[in-house]
């Protein structure tokens, strides 16, 4: 049984700032990792004059026999990655385990803001942006978000 339209990423809205000054021109990369598909899927984007970039949601279909379709748990990871220098820092990460809307945030889509300023390497070894994600107040109220 074919099932269309399963939501794989909500849209993503994001600004990106350089000590608080917007960095225009950048490359932005989002990464979806699907575990009904073999290749990971890939998006570039530039930030504009104001250092805002989007991502659209992205929808997939899939091919089920009847008893996958009752014990398929969807995993798709999702990654947002910018490019400095040599390193590709770490934006945003975070996994889906349902087709349904809203999952990463509790909202329409993912609204986060990130500063180069709060670059890092974590644990010496993960280049990372510490960056504000919007939430709804339902998800910041979840103990393990």
């Amino acid at each position: 049984m074919r099932q269309d339209n399963l939501i794989l990423s909500s849209a993503v809205e994001g600004q990106l700032l350089d000590h608080g000054k917007p960095v225009a021109g950048q490359k932005v990369i989002r990464t979806l990792h699907w575990n009904m598909e073999e290749e990971p899927r890939t998006e570039i984007t530039i930030t504009n004059k104001d250092g805002r970039f989007q991502f659209p949601e992205v929808r997939g279909a899939a091919e089920f026999g009847f008893l996958a379709k009752l014990f398929h748990v969807p995993n798709v990871s999702i990654r947002i990655l910018v490019p400095v220098k040599d390193l590709n820092y770490m934006a945003y990460a975070n996994s889906r385990n349902s087709y349904k809307e809203n999952v990463e945030t509790g909202l329409p889509l993912i609204r986060m803001k990130c500063d180069l300023k709060n670059s890092q390497m974590f644990d010496e070894i993960l280049p990372v942006i510490d960056c504000e994600v919007e939430k709804s107040q339902e998800r910041k109220n979840l103990k393990y978000d």
